[in-house]
């Protein structure tokens, strides 16, 4: 009772003293010998701008004149679904599947089939590999396809950019309070202001305390993030951001599978628990603290040539504890297990190959985790930007240069596998769970600290030339090179990797494209004793990828909804896998397939966000070729709609709908089981209402998963499988000025 009423007394605090959306004052009206003012309340529908942005080639290009597909998030809808995971708003995106993510302790997805290898923040790639903040975010950018030319080391199925808030022209304080179902707790603080005509600052606040529906899972996320800019002169631009994030996350290896004389099966599908149920221990968990600063100049030249220089520091300290699953034990009802301890020497004879009706299911752990891993990484970044003209024709031009230096220590510490004996620990019964039995005191004393580092640069030039007005060719390459161990040229790899398109414009609204690129990726590996106390790095020829996509992309309702069509093939070679204890270099993976996107705000207080995607991706390596990789949907569609009344009696009123399907997925890439397919719907109702400073307060009221549907998001394996979160339900306020 002491929580609500504390979330209720913050609710009261934020309505008084802070809303979502703006008050704009209509053209007035002159009747007789008065002027009336007329106030529309609601959202502010450029909130749902979706522009794509320099995003892919360097310099800004328009919608219709990318000939590339770039999916767009805006912030404006990750506040109308209360989007506080990535994946949540990941959703929206069509040929996005999930993967387990470590134990829920990173973001972990798929696109086109290719499972992501970093994320990128304002174009950089950034080395922790921790959940994003999605409190200071302008939006999500999703580059489809390879992008090493702009970006870098890429897989080719694409990448996800988050894109930070930076200060505005006007003052502009937004606060919002939310509680929700398991004791989830959040407070928002986002406020802005110019500093007289040259400089503004902007500073945004993040705290969260939050249970989740597994049993003892708590999240405690605090997070600071400040950006500020400076202009030296009328060309000149001097800009800053710092982020500071502490966060605290239990560690959750979700369920598991069994083999059946069906082929394996999810346990809770054939047994009766409860969604609620871990499998590992209560003390798991991941501890990060994390800093990010950057500073930039921008220089505009008289010829309307631009330089962009960037700077920026990350560092990171991290402890985590596991229990990690590693067999199955299934036996007959009677064997001679108590407490998860084996107390009859015939314990073997009770032991069966396959589960059946009646049988129990133990499992075999143990205790492992990183401690005092600690990571540090600078980057620098140049780019000039501009427009040539030659022979009659404009080329805009793109070109630039980046570097990337990481540095990693930390300690890798295990226990042994728990095997039902007082030496070795108890076997964890599923259907009868006894937790605290795992050792979690991890000492450091006596093993080896692990090193890691690499040493990225690259080189890139992009040149758009417009041939004739409907015409226009994109042609590319970057030259990177990578040093994968920090010991200089001798294990450096290098690769080039181009791209060229064109795009022809059809008709003012529509226009066509077909392009060719290439992705690099290093192939290193990193070997560990089976103590964990040892390790060795080992350099083999880089992954290379490369994609065709021929596609169009229309604008309607006087620019205001976008839409794209896109067909893909992707081929991946150079991987690197693991056969009979040996590495080898095998091919890859190819994937093709259709997406269709749309999105916009057609109509005054109208807005809309689908889209579907057909995904056929399928393995090339002799153990697996021609299966489906595991965790890829060949179907997925999305849809959010939302009508807010701007003007008569349900004035700022509105309602948001979202429903998302997510296709059939298999568990394993031997094709074995499957983690079948879901549709979850979420629904969003809010109130808009204007204070007496031009400010608006909104309430709102929001349910996920509605119909409570029971799925599976992801898979990590036979022994890791990530259940799907059951209905919850979130109140908030929110209050702009």
């Amino acid at each position: 009772m002491c929580k609500y009423a504390f979330a209720a007394k913050v609710l009261v605090f934020a309505c008084m003293f802070t809303g979502l959306g703006y008050a704009a004052e209509a053209t007035p009206t002159v009747a007789a010998k008065s002027i009336e003012r007329l106030k529309v309340i609601g959202t502010n529908p450029h909130r749902y701008q979706t522009s794509s942005g320099d995003s892919l080639f360097g310099q800004e290009l328009d919608y219709l004149e990318m000939p590339r597909v770039i999916d767009v998030l805006p912030e404006q809808l990750l506040l109308d679904q209360k989007v506080t995971e990535l994946e949540d708003a990941l959703r929206n995106v069509p040929g996005v599947s999930l993967s387990d993510g470590f134990g829920g302790s990173n973001n972990d997805y798929l696109i086109r089939g290719f499972r992501r290898n970093t994320i990128y923040r304002d174009g950089l790639r950034i080395a922790s590999n921790f959940r994003v903040n999605t409190s200071n975010l302008e939006s999500i950018r999703v580059i489809k396809g390879p992008a090493s030319i702009t970006y870098g080391q890429v897989e080719p199925g694409g990448l996800v950019d988050v894109i930070t808030k930076k200060p505005l022209n006007e003052r502009r304080l937004y606060t919002e309070a939310r509680a929700g179902s398991w004791d989830n707790y959040m407070f928002q603080g986002d406020f802005s202001t110019p500093l007289g005509d040259s400089a503004a600052v902007r500073a945004n606040v993040s705290l969260q305390d939050s249970g989740y529906f597994r049993n003892d899972f708590d999240i405690k996320r605090n997070v600071i993030a400040l950006t500020g800019r400076y202009d030296l002169s009328n060309s000149t631009r001097l800009s800053a951001s710092y982020e500071y994030r502490d966060e605290f996350r239990s560690f959750d290896r979700g369920t598991m599978t069994v083999p059946t004389a069906n082929g394996r099966e999810i346990v809770n599908r054939l047994l009766d628990i409860p969604r609620s149920r871990r499998f590992g221990d209560e003390a798991e968990e991941i501890d990060t603290r994390f800093e990010f600063s950057t500073v930039g100049v921008n220089h505009l030249f008289a010829n309307g040539w631009q330089l962009d220089m960037r700077a920026a520091w990350e560092n990171s300290y991290s402890n985590d504890l596991q229990s990690r699953p590693v067999a199955e034990v299934i036996t007959d009802a009677s064997a001679p297990i108590v407490n998860g301890y084996i107390t009859a020497p015939d314990f073997n004879d009770h032991v069966k190959a396959v589960y059946a009706a009646g049988d129990r299911i133990f499992l075999a752990r143990r205790t492992d985790g990183n401690r005092e891993q600690k990571e540090r990484v600078d980057y620098q970044q140049l780019r000039v930007t501009g427009d040539w003209q030659l022979a009659g024709m404009v080329h805009r031009l793109a070109f630039g240069a980046d570097r990337r230096n990481y540095h990693s220590a930390r300690y890798f510490i295990a226990t042994p596998i728990t095997m039902g004996t007082p030496a070795t620990g108890a076997l964890f019964d599923i259907a009868n769970p006894v937790y605290g039995m795992l050792p979690t005191a991890l000492s450091t004393e006596g093993a080896e600290r692990l090193h890691d580092a690499t040493e990225d640069y690259g080189f890139f030039a992009n040149d758009y030339l417009e041939l004739t007005e409907q015409l226009s060719v994109l042609v590319g390459g970057r030259w990177d090179f990578s040093d994968v161990d920090g010991n200089g040229p001798a294990d450096t790899v290098n690769e080039f990797s181009p791209q060229v398109a064109l795009n022809y414009r059809m008709l003012d609204n529509l226009s066509t494209f077909i392009s060719y690129s290439e992705a690099f990726s290093p192939n290193t590996t990193f070997k560990l004793e089976a103590n964990g106390q040892s390790s060795d790095t080992e350099l083999f020829p880089p992954e290379n990828s490369k994609q065709y996509e021929v596609g169009a992309k229309g604008q309607f309702f006087e620019g205001k909804l976008n839409s794209s069509l896109a067909l893909y093939k992707i081929e991946k070679n150079n991987v690197l896998t693991q056969v009979d204890n040996e590495y080898q270099l095998v091919k890859g993976q190819q994937s093709q397939g259709v997406e269709l996107n749309i999105n916009g705000q057609p109509l005054p207080g109208w807005t809309v966000m689908a889209g579907y995607a057909y995904t056929d991706a399928e393995i090339s390596t002799d153990n697996n070729a021609g299966n489906r990789p595991r965790n890829v949907a060949k179907h997925t569609a999305s849809l959010w709609t939302s009508y807010e009344f701007h003007d008569g009696t349900w004035q700022g009123v509105g309602a948001g709908v979202g429903a998302f399907y997510m296709g059939d997925r298999f568990g394993d890439d031997r094709n074995s089981w499957r983690l079948g397919s879901y549709t979850t719907v979420d629904l969003s109702l809010w109130y808009t209402l204007p204070t007496a400073y031009d400010g608006n307060i909104r309430l709102q009221l929001s349910a996920k998963n509605l119909f409570d549907e029971e799925y599976y998001s992801a898979s990590g394996g036979d022994l890791r499988v990530s259940v799907g979160s059951p209905r919850s339900l979130f109140a908030s306020v929110s209050a702009t000025f």
